[in-house]
């Protein structure tokens, strides 16, 4: 196995955290999710679609998340940043990626995000306590410019 001091070993690991969202069958891994995830009913979970709001622990998101959804596809689009905190007992991961949702009504999304995700070494190996995805979600110009229009008046 590579060392968690090596690039690689968090390549790796951002892969198998990609592989076990993705799904054709309309949830994802939960088996392999559970041991990227803490355990932890405080870890605070947030997501691309809602809840925006998150998700307290990984039993929660996975009793509740997407319940309409039929396929998930996610993949790294880029290498992922390192930085080592607390002596190494801490890692925070950083990297591009892109999700394919897809639902039972016949809707979908195609998005490109980052996400960052807080690492803690625990008996066992690294688990993910925190984890944020930032997503750019475009806006039609006509409503941008109208709401910029409509502060300006009020």
């Amino acid at each position: 196995m590579t060392s968690d001091m090596h690039p690689n070993f968090w390549n790796e690991r951002a892969d198998l955290f990609c592989k076990a969202w993705s799904s054709e069958i309309g949830r994802p891994d939960f088996a392999a999710l559970s041991n990227l995830y803490a355990a932890d009913a405080d870890v605070v979970i947030y997501d691309t679609l809602p809840p925006l709001h998150g998700f307290r622990g990984f039993e929660q998101m996975r009793q509740s998340i997407y319940p309409e959804l039929a396929a998930i596809n996610v993949y790294r689009t880029g290498l992922v940043e390192v930085k080592r905190l607390a002596g190494g007992n801490v890692v925070v991961t950083s990297y591009p990626f892109h999700l394919s949702y897809a639902f039972s009504d016949g809707t979908g999304y195609e998005i490109e995000a980052r996400i960052s995700e807080v690492w803690e070494k625990r008996v066992g190996g690294y688990v993910i306590v925190h984890e944020h995805p930032s997503t750019v979600y475009p806006l039609a110009p006509a409503s941008h410019a109208a709401n910029a229009a409509q502060s300006q008046s009020g």
